[in-house]
């Protein structure tokens, strides 16, 4: 069970995932650890994968490879994405044809070692750009018109809730840096708390920053991370108090109301 939150902001990237890595076979867990799933490559790159852990570590080799060979170097950000796509997908289709082979042997339980989402913040042309790569390595880019996306089975939960603090929090400008992360711990710890025994702490937030040209990468401290913890406690106390003033109010209007005594008529 794996949550990835990607959030483009104006003044940067952040990256967040959930903690619980599930072990199993066939198809069935068997048990559930704590892991880091965001991974900082070359220093310049961020990437988290949702799926076999195999087939990550062979996406995060070739991201690697990419960059390594100064792939990106004079490309625009949807070239740098088609080339991560076209590299994705030669370990990618070989896993699918091979998955698709061994269903027809055991079913459904095949394809799990063969099906996998990825999303990756990396500077091209000096552009800082988060990309997310479905189960075929097809690409789509992360906007200002639609500035966050999340992959794993904790999807169903994340994208209303981002979609709802959208609404309230920037849907009038793209976010800031620390407004994506307070919207990611945010996100990461509703999905926790309503899906007990699958998304899991510990969490992990990575920011993605631009430095005179250069990019600066941090994932936040314990400490920093409960300063957002307590700005999520803050904003739910501040909603309850609100609904219960509504409340009250309503209940007032009602007290208000003149009730005419029959017996006058």
């Amino acid at each position: 069970m794996t949550l990835i939150i990607g959030i483009k902001c104006k003044d940067g990237i952040v990256m967040a995932a959930d903690g619980a890595a599930t072990l199993g076979s066939m198809g069935q867990s068997t048990a559930q650890q704590p892991i880091k799933k965001l991974y900082t490559l070359k220093d310049k790159i961020v990437m988290g994968v949702s799926g076999p852990v195999g087939l990550g570590q062979l996406l995060k080799g070739k991201m690697e490879s990419l960059w390594d060979a100064n792939t990106f170097s004079g490309k625009r950000p949807h070239e740098g994405m088609s080339l991560i796509s076209q590299g994705f997908r030669e370990y990618i289709m070989p896993e699918l044809q091979v998955a698709q082979v061994a269903r027809n042997a055991i079913g459904s339980a095949g394809l799990s070692s063969a099906v996998s989402h990825s999303l990756v913040a990396v500077p091209i042309s000096r552009e800082l750009c988060l990309f997310q790569f479905d189960q075929q390595g097809a690409p789509e880019q992360t906007t200002e018109e639609l500035p966050f996306t999340s992959i794993g089975s904790g999807q169903p939960i994340a994208d209303p809730f981002l979609g709802l603090l959208r609404r309230v929090l920037w849907s009038d400008h793209q976010p800031t840096v620390n407004e994506g992360l307070f919207a990611a711990v945010w996100t990461l710890d509703h999905a926790i708390r309503v899906n007990p025994g699958g998304v899991a702490e510990p969490m992990q937030l990575i920011t993605m920053l631009q430095n005179g040209g250069d990019t600066v990468i941090h994932e936040l401290s314990e400490a920093e991370l409960s300063e957002h913890r307590g700005a999520v406690r803050g904003a739910e106390s501040a909603m309850a108090d609100s609904l219960s003033n509504f409340r009250a109010s309503i209940s007032g209007e009602g007290s208000a109301v003149d009730i005419p005594d029959p017996s006058t008529h």
